[in-house]
């Protein structure tokens, strides 16, 4: 990696992405090319002088031909050290990687038992704590296995392959959370597998949520675009029904298409996320803020933070700031989606030249979902950017580059 003229500043994905363009032998106008960015953007993100957006770090992993977490510098393993969270990954890199087969001695408990185990690991998720779920979901996996493989055929092994899809999926957001998107995609590979063998014929959209995100981080919206119209063709007729899961994962899947609409840039991406936040709003309303069956926070707070985030990424920073700064998310909603919110809020302000509110967002999406705000690389790049901005930072912005870790 290239020499920095400050070494606080060597996680930028800025320098990353010069010393893999060199390599490459790139010019700063060729991999612009390749990319299909603007050649200021990438001098600007190579220079330190403007933060790297997540549309712009996977265009240019895409054009550099390799994974987006080689520009980012995911996942975080001196973090992950003093957090003491390293020591859980590989039981789970275990758990998931195994091909659902029991695994050695293991006496399983009651179904019921296991099935509380995991809606508290869902609870957990939803709050933002999710060494909770590192340190108990490999177990719960184990158990599940032993119960699949010695249950009769009927109706509780399918109940079981249920649960295990749901261990699963709390599985994957533990790994995603902290970067590793490869291990997070193989467990849904595992948690679609056996939502196969179960009763909830939902859970393939529901597995469609998930992975988009693999999409988003490595710009591969058309792929993902296609996963969601075929989900969306498959949920028609349940909506029309008027099932309230299929109202809530249809309005799911337009907040994902919106954002990967905000995210791929063409000329019609701004209509296009204008359709989908009103079909989900519209779709939102209809459910009058029923309860969200899959733990999905579909609901209208998390319609228009989605406005507000891809507001950022269509390049209408001042107008997101003021869709966002007029929200007033529920006392007891979902941590995690708030401190998603705080993050894309602190984006924003810094992008305004509005340092000391972006400070104040970051540290709200601190103490909504620490973890997830740690580990994320929106946190880094937007606290780099901050530090850039001040030769001598406050006490304050000091104590939170310490905390993220650059």
């Amino acid at each position: 990696m290239p020499e920095s003229s400050d070494n606080r500043y060597d996680a930028a994905i800025g320098q990353r992405i010069q010393a893999i363009r060199l390599q490459r032998g790139l010019t700063q106008q060729g991999l612009a090319q390749r990319a299909h960015v603007s050649y200021s953007s990438i001098t600007k993100v190579e220079s330190g002088h403007r933060a790297a957006t997540p549309t712009l770090t996977a265009a240019c992993a895409r054009a550099l031909r390799v994974p987006v977490t080689d520009l980012t510098g995911q996942p975080y393993f001196d973090a992950l050290k003093r957090d003491q969270m390293e020591e859980l990954i590989q039981p789970i890199r275990h758990a998931i990687a195994n091909p659902m087969l029991p695994v050695g001695e293991v006496s399983p408990r009651d179904p019921e038992a296991i099935r509380a185990d995991v809606v508290y690991l869902d609870e957990a998720r939803l709050r933002g704590q999710y060494m909770e779920i590192g340190t108990i979901a490999p177990a719960l996996i184990d158990e599940l296995l032993h119960l699949a493989h010695t249950t009769p055929e009927g109706r509780e092994r399918e109940k079981i392959h249920g649960t295990l899809a749901h261990t699963y999926r709390m599985a994957h957001a533990f790994v995603y959370k902290l970067g590793f998107l490869d291990l997070a995609l193989l467990a849904l590979d595992r948690m679609e597998q056996a939502a196969s063998l179960g009763p909830d014929p939902y859970l393939a959209v529901v597995v469609c949520h998930y992975r988009s995100n693999y999409f988003l981080h490595h710009g591969a919206y058309d792929i993902g675009l296609r996963e969601i119209a075929t989900m969306e063709e498959s949920l028609t007729d349940p909506v029309r029904r008027g099932d309230p899961r299929a109202l809530s994962l249809m309005g799911t899947m337009h907040l994902k298409a919106a954002v990967m609409h905000s995210r791929r840039r063409r000329p019609t991406s701004t209509t296009d996320v204008a359709e989908r936040i009103g079909e989900a709003r519209e779709l939102a309303g209809r459910l009058a803020d029923q309860p969200d069956p899959y733990g999905l926070t579909f609901d209208r707070p998390n319609v228009e933070i989605h406005a507000t985030s891809t507001k950022i990424d269509l390049g209408d920073v001042g107008g997101a700031a003021e869709h966002g700064e007029q929200l007033r998310l529920p006392g007891g909603w979902a941590l995690n989606r708030s401190g998603h919110h705080h993050m894309d809020m602190a984006r924003a302000y810094e992008k305004l030249g509005r340092p000391t509110d972006a400070l104040q967002s970051l540290m709200a999406a601190k103490v909504a979902a620490p973890v997830q705000t740690r580990y994320h690389p929106t946190t880094r790049e937007t606290v780099l950017a901050l530090l850039r901005r001040h030769r001598t930072p406050s006490r304050e912005l000091s104590g939170y580059a310490r905390w993220v870790g650059v």
